[in-house]
């Protein structure tokens, strides 16, 4: 006759199940990121508030590390909106950036907002208080539109994507905007506020001194000192390169002629004589809101389309055939103010395989329109905590049963003894 015995193994077993059970139920409560840690890499580095209206603001900073991006925002103390970069929101999925910059719109005026940022899985506040900012007053009608535009490059003379270019004018609200793939860049001058925020900045389009800034993470930064009057366009800015321009002119050397650059009618991209690495490139440029142009493209086949340009001033047109390898011309028309104006560009299209420039592709899923309104982006599901304090995500029940399958093992190995 067998007579079954419980023995210390098998106590062991027991508590190594209920242990488990005990330790996953706690840890289903307990943050991953007082776990692992927040990635040092992933944490957020030179945070600028800039580009401060009546109804929006914009939140900029860098990563060691290409990561994911976002903010979460809301009036005084209770951030719980969530918006993703600027180009998430453009193409419609999430992706990894060593530079970042969220436009957060649709906001009140003179209204305190604080928000933290999101970066990689961690959320990140300052320094153990949420970031704040407040909105401008309403300002009225905004003067006539004037902007400052050029190109970011390498030292190969390679544009540089996705590089945050910031504008300073004297007593003003500090702008920023973010470089397109051609490596251009716009930036509107008469809608910066004032400091106090009280009205629009008053400066001087010709003789004010402006101070541009470049910063484009791991590629590197750059500066330039020059007047308001040679910012149309500004010269070429490379990364590495520091420059005070005395004169208020554009560069010797610039690759943009007067006839590129006649009044508020621009042609951004293509640049004068660029190399692109696609059949199909992606024509954009700037013009008064509302006005009727004409682009066409001289190629075997010449392609032409009119179309009207947005309240932002912006136009955008996609070659809808492939390109023949070879030089070809882009020229752009319009009345502006009763008077004809014409601006055209030649660029050369590589054959495939020639060169290591990059494609210059317009996203199908892209638009040059500003959101109207702070989009919550549904793929991502970012929690927040009443300290601020980042948290990403907490243990599953697949970590909790994997917990208590140790604890059977542990039983199964230790269990009963018998004896007869």
């Amino acid at each position: 006759m067998r007579k079954k015995e419980l023995t210390i193994p098998t106590i062991i077993g027991i508590l190594a199940v209920v242990g488990g059970l005990v330790a996953g139920v706690v840890l289903l409560n307990k943050p991953l990121r007082s776990l692992v840690g927040a990635s040092p890499e992933e944490t957020p580095k030179d945070v600028e508030i800039t580009n401060i209206s009546d109804t929006s603001f914009v939140v900029s900073w860098v990563t060691v590390k290409s990561t994911s991006g976002y903010v979460q925002y809301g009036e005084r103390e209770k951030p719980e909106l969530v918006i993703s970069d600027d180009r998430d929101q453009e193409r419609g999925e999430i992706g990894n950036y060593f530079t970042h910059l969220v436009s957060i719109k649709a906001l009140k005026p003179e209204t305190k907002y604080s928000f933290r940022i999101g970066s990689g899985r961690s959320l990140y506040d300052n320094a153990g208080s949420l970031y704040q900012t407040t909105t401008a007053a309403v300002a009225g009608r905004a003067p006539a539109a004037d902007v400052a535009y050029g190109q970011v490059v390498t030292a190969s003379e390679d544009p540089v994507e996705g590089a945050i270019v910031y504008l300073t004018l004297p007593g003003a609200v500090v702008q920023a905007a973010l470089t397109k793939p051609s490596g251009s860049w716009v930036i509107p001058l008469a809608v910066a506020r004032s400091a106090d925020l009280t009205s629009f900045a008053a400066y001087d389009p010709e003789k004010d001194r402006v101070e541009i800034t470049v910063q484009a993470g791991t590629l590197g930064t750059a500066s330039v000192n020059t007047t308001t009057g040679a910012t149309k366009p500004v010269a070429d800015i490379t990364l590495g390169a520091n420059r005070d321009e005395a004169v208020p002119a554009p560069a010797a050397g610039s690759k943009f002629s007067a006839l590129e650059t006649g009044e508020e009618l621009i042609i951004l991209t293509p640049k004068f004589g660029e190399r692109v690495n696609t059949q199909k490139p992606e024509i954009m440029g700037k013009a008064p809101a509302g006005t009727e142009i004409t682009i066409k493209i001289e190629s075997a086949k010449v392609f032409s389309k009119t179309l009207t340009v947005d309240e932002n001033g912006e136009w955008t047109y996609s070659v809808p055939e492939n390109l023949e390898p070879g030089e070809h011309t882009v020229t752009v028309t319009s009345i502006v103010d009763g008077i004809a104006k014409t601006v055209k560009k030649s660029f050369v299209v590589e054959a495939a395989g020639v060169s290591n420039a990059p494609a210059r592709v317009a996203t199908p899923s892209a638009s040059l329109r500003p959101t109207p309104r702070p989009t919550i982006v549904p793929r991502v599901a970012y929690p927040s905590t009443e300290s601020g304090t980042p948290e990403p995500g907490n243990l599953t029940p697949t970590l909790i049963l994997l917990i208590l399958g140790a604890g059977l093992i542990v039983a199964g190995y230790t269990g009963y003894n018998y004896k007869f």
